[in-house]
């Protein structure tokens, strides 16, 4: 169940108890303003304020009677107020509740998921700064592809956080809207002067335009920016599982797991999980994306959808980002099994730098890229470095002198171009 995974404070925010919380926000928040609009009598809102309790066992006990959630809430809730109560849900539907209602829920996950997304940015910075001149062999294809550096490796994705932040700043202020527009969004009953006077009290913004609820594409805008997130993190984890393979051993977590079986066994067991909650994010776009399409001004297909997506998704990232900057913040790294591996290849990922060269020499590029291809074969079948197999073939020695040859094979030179890198990006805030 996704409560395993369920972290404070973000759990908190999707119990029933913070649900009704809000519903009662949202309906003291619309009262006061239709009192300062003097269609209701003075005094009004301080009453019901005072008076105001929330039993969540009584309104369910009210729901299991009647069907219906905010129809339970409010009678449970004129109970408690008393005469006073009948003002309550003046002129609004039960949309207008619960989906301001939700925004406002929204808007305080995205915070939280915003605060950590910007904390593994951090720690991103840190790690990239930090080995931005260790040497690594670059993967293409799950093949030896030339050197790069593992700072380089992180700093992209610390690029990528910094776009899943931007991400989820814009999904912030697409769902930090609310409705009290009535049944089907026309302001027959509520004035839009008493909406706009109750959504700012709330730090809202009134939804331009609405039908019985707000247009879900915004609630699916938040989903995309928070599956946006959970991919970066599986790219991370993806990546600490790939070198911490046995035959790699570059890095690895802090923390392995065991085998009940194997004692020697130090699994990536955090990365895993990791990986396998990004697709329930990832999965959980295609139902969002179909909750834009409602039958004429409403129907109620959506709903019982994001009961189950929103809280799942939200809990599941905030715990994933949280996650991902412990592992990385424990992640052992082994630059020197990294150089080594490097230095293990035979001077193969050298190879475009030779091709390259015999290009400026004068060779013909489909001439040069054969001879290299051929000299490359050579020092794997004979287990020799590039570097001694193509010194010693004549038409690279024609073209090419021995300082040339050398310069080819200059790991320096070629990772200079990784600090161009770090200059187009800025550090964080």
């Amino acid at each position: 169940m996704w409560e395993r995974y369920a972290l404070s404070p973000m759990k908190e925010l999707w119990t029933l108890a913070a649900q009704y919380r809000r519903w009662l926000e949202v309906e003291l928040a619309a009262l006061a303003a239709l009192e300062e609009l003097g269609q209701v009598p003075p005094g009004t809102t301080v009453a019901v304020r005072a008076k105001a309790e929330i039993d969540p066992e009584r309104i369910l006990e009210i729901e299991r009677k009647v069907g219906h959630d905010l129809i339970a809430f409010l009678v449970a809730l004129e109970e408690a107020v008393g005469e006073e109560g009948r003002w309550l849900h003046f002129g609004l539907t039960s949309s207008d509740v619960k989906d301001t209602a939700l925004a406002l829920a929204i808007r305080e996950a995205l915070d939280l998921v915003l605060e950590k997304a910007h904390a593994l940015s951090r720690t991103l910075w840190e790690l990239a700064d930090r080995y931005r001149e260790t040497p690594i062999i670059g993967r293409t294809h799950g093949q030896y592809a030339e050197p790069t550096t593992f700072g380089h490796k992180i700093l992209v994705w610390y690029d990528w956080g910094r776009r899943v932040e931007e991400r989820l700043a814009r999904a912030r202020e697409a769902i930090s809207v609310g409705k009290l527009s009535g049944a089907v969004g026309t302001h027959a009953h509520f004035p839009p002067q008493a909406e706009e006077r109750a959504l700012r009290e709330l730090g809202l913004s009134p939804c331009p335009v609405t039908t019985q609820v707000i247009p879900r594409d915004r609630h699916a805008e938040v989903l995309f920016a928070l599956a946006s997130a959970a991919s970066l993190v599986e790219a991370i984890a993806l990546e600490v599982r790939h070198l911490s393979r046995s035959e790699v051993g570059e890095v690895a977590e802090g923390r392995p797991e065991g085998s009940s079986a194997m004692p020697h066994k130090r699994n990536p067991i955090l990365s895993e999980r990791l990986c396998g909650l990004a697709r329930i994010l990832r999965a959980s776009l295609a139902p969002a994306l179909e909750n834009c399409a409602l039958w004429h001004e409403r129907d109620m297909a959506h709903s019982s959808v994001e009961r189950i997506l929103l809280p799942q998704c939200f809990i599941l990232v905030d715990y994933m980002l949280a996650k991902a900057r412990e592992l990385l913040e424990g992640l052992r790294v082994y630059p020197e099994r990294m150089l080594d591996r490097l230095l293990s290849t035979q001077g193969l990922p050298f190879s475009e730098g030779l091709l390259l060269a015999l290009v400026k020499a004068g060779l013909p590029r489909r001439e040069a890229h054969a001879l290299v291809a051929q000299l490359s074969a050579r020092a794997v079948k004979e287990g020799r470095g590039l570097d001694e197999v193509a010194a010693e073939h004549p038409r690279v020695k024609e073209l090419l002198s021995p300082r040339e040859l050398e310069a080819v094979f200059d790991l320096g030179a070629w990772l200079s171009g990784v600090e161009e890198a770090f200059r187009r990006v800025s550090p964080p805030d």
